[in-house]
């Protein structure tokens, strides 16, 4: 799994190569967009009714993917700023180097559509060429991402002194940093993180998805955990279980620093995720509704499922109860839950959700949330502790 995704990694760049001929054969610095119906979306009056426009556009040699919400064109309103890392796969643009988009054009029409968040502006910047993407967004040496160390800190620089001046001049933005958040995936979570987490004079939020945190053999992990103080941001973390690759750590890590879990750090445990931009777009929602959205509100749903946890200890298996808010926003609650062991003979369940078997026998354990509570019958599993 770990070489897949590697490869996955790494081939995004080389995929890319395709769109140059494509770019290349159009005069124009702006193309124009028409977004199709999203497969993971259910459809809406409201949001059918409104739909916002995506253009593409060159800033030097780099491009930039910008959409623009419903009635733009000929109002005089401000908005909000999400920008986005990979910009060529956030879109339906035809663009994507996997055939395979976000769709955060139809996922912010859906949402405003049904009042669940504001809207926003979006600025997707499009990720370097080949190797020069992992070059751009891991800001550390290793051979085999491969990155230098020195170009993540020219991108983020680009993106700060560049990007950032170019949107607030050019659109009608709301440019201070309560109003701009950043969002990325993979390499680009990577990224997004550090010059989110080191910049919370210019994002107020993070939303950094599927995030490798043992990216280059573990040296982001141990920056993080060295660093001190506790920036001014909100986080939203998530991952894919079918990933296998820990972001429990993390978490655990950003809490020990002062973070509040359910208050200014959320994460997702995706039962069914992968490490694909399908997966992405279908939990999108969560920190576009954390931005811009209404407030939580009450819980209204809860599922369990269950997820390998990979820590600086082990991988133990671990339950994962994931609340629905009344704003739809979802996200994992395993050390927030309490748990009741129907058959306690069988195996124990620690209060972060931790499971250890004593017989090969299927675990009962009734998982309640803020006054929800399912049943889950879980199989046994000794392979691990």
């Amino acid at each position: 799994m770990v070489k897949r995704w590697m490869c996955r990694l790494s081939c995004l760049g080389l995929a890319t190569l395709f769109m140059l001929a494509l770019t290349a054969c159009n005069g124009n610095n702006k193309e124009s967009t028409e977004a199709q119906p999203s497969a993971t979306l259910k459809a809406s009056p409201a949001a059918a009714a409104a739909k916002g426009t995506v253009s593409i556009e060159k800033l030097g040699e780099r491009r930039i993917f910008v959409y623009l919400p419903p009635g733009y064109e000929t109002g005089k309103d401000r908005y909000p700023v999400v920008y986005m890392n990979d910009g060529r796969n956030v879109f339906h643009t035809g663009t994507s180097s996997f055939n395979k988009e976000w769709l955060v054009d139809q996922n912010v029409d859906q949402l405003v559509g049904e009042g669940k968040m504001e809207k926003v502006i979006v600025i997707a910047v499009d990720a370097g060429e080949g190797n020069d993407r992992g070059n751009e967004y891991v800001p550390f040496a290793n051979d085999k991402v491969p990155s230098d160390g020195i170009g993540a800190e020219k991108f983020t620089r680009f993106f700060l002194d560049t990007v950032i001046p170019y949107a607030d001049s050019t659109y009608r933005t709301i440019p201070d940093r309560d109003h701009r958040m950043i969002i990325g995936s993979s390499y680009g979570g990577v990224q997004a993180f550090w010059m989110g987490y080191h910049h919370p004079e210019t994002f107020s939020m993070i939303g950094a998805m599927s995030l490798p945190i043992w990216v280059a053999n573990g040296p982001a992990y141990e920056a993080w955990a060295k660093e001190s103080g506790k920036p001014d941001v909100k986080i939203y973390l998530d991952m894919g279980a079918k990933e296998e690759m820990g972001i429990d750590p993390l978490v655990d890590m950003l809490m020990a620093k002062g973070f509040q879990y359910g208050k200014d750090l959320f994460y997702l445990m995706d039962p069914a995720g992968v490490h694909d931009e399908t997966s992405w777009s279908r939990r999108v929602h969560n920190p576009l509704i954390l931005f811009t959205g209404k407030a939580a509100g009450r819980p209204v749903k809860l599922e369990v499922s269950r997820y390998l946890s990979y820590t600086m200890t082990g991988t133990f298996h671990r339950i994962n109860p994931v609340v629905t808010m009344e704003n739809g926003m979802e996200y994992s609650v395993p050390s927030e839950a309490s748990y009741k062991v129907l058959n306690p003979e069988v195996g124990r369940v620690e209060p972060s959700g931790i499971v250890t078997f004593l017989k090969r026998e299927n675990l009962r354990v009734e998982v309640t949330y803020q006054g929800l509570t399912q049943s889950y019958e879980m199989a046994p599993a000794f392979d691990l502790k």
